[in-house]
């Protein structure tokens, strides 16, 4: 019942296999992480060197800009209290008529109804379809029926 032998070459040919090949397989290993490691430097060079060029690009640009928006952002709080200025005297008018709350009333919902006909008039001329081109989200491999969880009820 007692087993055969084994012979003492295959430990000893197995230790002189796994030694040559690693000998072989070693400067391959290590020429292998020294040009991953510098592709990956080089990966990384280039990245950092596209986005300091986009960086200095976007920053051009503002410096552009700016007077621009300024001067928009400029008209844009001017136009605000010009309207407001009509608006008061579109009531003060208005109260020279009819009663102040009454004129206060009428122009507010003059008002009203000019916001609600442009977002009517805004809603109409929509393109149709889903904004900004957004692709329709993929349906699951598997149904959410079919996924149970363990300590669920």
């Amino acid at each position: 019942m007692t087993s055969a032998p084994q012979p003492e070459h295959h430990g000893l040919f197995d230790r002189l296999a796994h030694r040559l090949a690693g000998r072989t397989t070693e400067p391959i290993a290590d020429r292998a992480k020294e040009r991953i490691g510098r592709m990956e430097e080089r990966v990384r060079s280039s990245v950092m060197a596209e986005l300091d060029a986009v960086s200095r690009s976007v920053r051009a640009r503002a410096v552009q800009v700016r007077p621009s928006a300024i001067a928009f952002a400029v008209a844009a709080v001017l136009t605000v209290l010009a309207v407001a200025l009509m608006v008061g005297a579109a009531v003060v008018g208005l109260a020279h008529v009819v009663a102040l709350w009454l004129a206060l009333l009428i122009v507010g919902i003059a008002l009203l109804l000019l916001a609600a006909g442009a977002a009517a008039w805004g809603r109409n001329h929509l393109p149709p379809g889903p904004v900004l081109g957004v692709p329709p989200a993929p349906m699951p491999t598997h149904p959410a029926e079919e996924l149970v969880h363990p300590w669920a009820d």
